[in-house]
């Protein structure tokens, strides 16, 4: 009965030991199913990294070649040189595809290798693109009289480069916009340079012809003549009163055809007087007379010019006048005051 014992439990011994391995052999074959789940997961997850990369990258080298290639004249030499270079770099490590039976491991070094040079690359661009805009910034400054609407549009163009390379879109566009900005904004100040130098010669020219360079009076009791930064009629009425004339009435008829006289010379792009003579005198009225200037901007200097100028002076002053109009156009100061007595 002893032996019997003995040998019933040596046979479950054995039993317990080929069920343990069954178990071992079982959890290995799990884990390796598992480990190779994993592992297609993260082949399948990098090779999806890699492709996101393309887009990008692609879009990158269109924008560095299309700069270098654009003549901007936002761009150094070291700017065109620095942007080919990232276009072939980019472009070359783009071009490294996995093989087909890359493992996690090396597709991971793979994306990151990638990913490396589209960060530096940005990071190049996002730096020209700021001496871009710093430069085109400094043609704006440089503009201070260019016409506000293409002022503006220089504006725009920066603000739309800078929205492009924050978001990582296209900037070719961008800065093809803003470089056509940076030229007309400088073609627009040298044309309102040209434009004040014009005046200021016409001005020179118009005090010539119309004998400027009349001194002022002081009387006896040292009084000088009054200066004036009103309008027209109100100086021309101080300066009346300083030498005893009656104030000059704004007269409607006059106020017509000044306004007349200086959109005529505006028009011809002359200054000119009114033809006609006596025929000017508005009915009711006996004497007539005229001052024209053209490139002063306002009426207090433009009566000043007028102060200054023996004719125009005697006209201002003459004691038969009763009347006054003024005329003036802003485009290019023409200016046309009539008087009738």
């Amino acid at each position: 009965m002893v032996l019997v014992v003995v040998l019933v439990t040596i046979g479950s011994i054995t039993a317990v030991g080929v069920a343990g391995k069954a178990s071992a052999d079982e959890l290995a074959r799990t884990q390796a199913v598992a480990a190779q789940t994993l592992e297609g997961q993260r082949v399948h997850n990098y090779q999806s990294a890699l492709e996101d990369l393309q887009p990008a990258g692609v879009q990158l080298v269109a924008d560095a070649t299309a700069w270098a290639s654009s003549g901007s004249s936002l761009l150094t030499a070291a700017d065109i040189v620095a942007l080919q270079s990232t276009a072939e770099a980019v472009s070359g490590s783009l071009s490294r595809f996995p093989a087909a039976d890359a493992t996690s491991s090396q597709l991971k070094k793979l994306f990151e290798s990638q990913s490396s040079m589209l960060n530096g690359a940005r990071q190049r661009l996002a730096y020209i693109i700021a001496t871009a805009a710093a430069a085109a910034k400094a043609h704006l400054d440089a503009a201070p009289i260019a016409d506000a609407a293409t002022r503006q549009s220089l504006v725009d163009a920066l603000a739309a480069l800078a929205a492009a390379a924050k978001n990582h879109t296209s900037i070719e566009t961008s800065l093809t916009t803003l470089t056509a900005a940076v030229v007309a904004v400088d073609a627009a100040q040298a044309a309102a340079v040209a434009a004040q130098a014009a005046a200021a010669a016409a001005a020179a020219a118009a005090a010539a012809r119309h004998g400027g360079g009349r001194t002022p009076v002081v009387r006896a009791d040292g009084t000088p003549e009054p200066t004036c930064s009103s309008t027209v009629l109100t100086c021309s009425n101080q300066l009346r009163a300083f030498y005893g004339k009656g104030a000059l009435a704004s007269n409607a008829s006059l106020n017509a055809a000044a306004q007349a006289c200086a959109q005529r010379m505006h028009d011809e792009g002359a200054m000119t007087h009114t033809q006609g003579g006596a025929a000017n005198i508005p009915p009711g009225y006996h004497s007539w007379g005229e001052n024209i200037a053209q490139g002063y901007g306002s009426q207090s200097s433009v009566f000043t010019a007028w102060q200054h100028s023996q004719g125009h002076h005697d006209n201002i002053i003459r004691g038969s006048f009763t009347q006054m109009g003024f005329g003036y156009v802003a485009e290019g100061n023409w200016s046309c005051q009539q008087f009738a007595g």
